[in-house]
């Protein structure tokens, strides 16, 4: 899975997902400028979540060890990409 574009910003790509929406509900709109509508927001779908599914890989947990020093794990109950939970104490 790639990671997305530096330059790709998850607040632009959700602005981005209702300004296509809002056009879509528009009546009068035609076949063609729906369907490339419909393609960007596909577009930005997808950048969207392989956005989402990056930072959920980099959520981690700090916790106190034994010997007072901070560790990191990842937290709990999320998921990976392939949408199964995670087993404790497996990256």
């Amino acid at each position: 899975m790639s990671e997305p574009s530096t330059e790709f910003e998850f607040e632009t790509a959700i602005e981005e997902l209702e300004r296509i929406v809002e056009r879509l509900d528009r009546e009068g709109i035609g076949l063609d400028e729906a369907i490339a509508l419909f393609e960007q927001g596909i577009e930005r779908l997808g950048e969207a979540r392989r956005w989402l599914e990056t930072a959920s890989g980099r959520v981690e947990e700090l916790i106190a060890s034994s010997t007072g020093r901070l560790e990191a794990k990842p937290l709990e109950g999320l998921e990976t990409p392939d949408g199964k939970d995670r087993p404790d104490g497996e990256p």
